[in-house]
């Protein structure tokens, strides 16, 4: 499942709901797979999502060997890197006083 993110202040993106609801839940929200965060809530929220992902250890690549033995470098993306697109929107809304929507897409 897909999770579309949407704010005034950013562009549209998706992310993959196995990498999204965690995101959401680091942040303090409920983890839905639809909701928001207001002006209000997006700095302490954003500081959450910050901290959460500090305290998450980053994942060295692995090496996969493919069907004719040889192995093959498999480049395992962290989650602080997967949610960059995430921390980007909430910063720009949270300068600007807006907020940040998402749902199933």
């Amino acid at each position: 499942m897909l999770i579309k993110f949407n704010s005034k202040e950013s562009g549209d993106f998706v992310m993959m709901s196995d990498v999204a609801l965690p995101l959401l839940k680091m942040m303090g929200t409920s983890g839905m797979s639809k909701g928001a965060v207001s002006a209000d809530e997006l700095r302490a929220s954003l500081s959450r999502l910050e901290s959460a992902l500090a305290q998450v250890p980053e994942k060295a690549p692995e090496a996969d060997a493919d069907q004719d033995g040889e192995e093959e470098e498999e480049v395992k993306l962290s989650l602080a890197t997967r949610a960059s697109p995430l921390l980007e929107m909430l910063r720009k809304e949270a300068a600007e006083d807006g907020y940040v929507m998402w749902q199933e897409d």
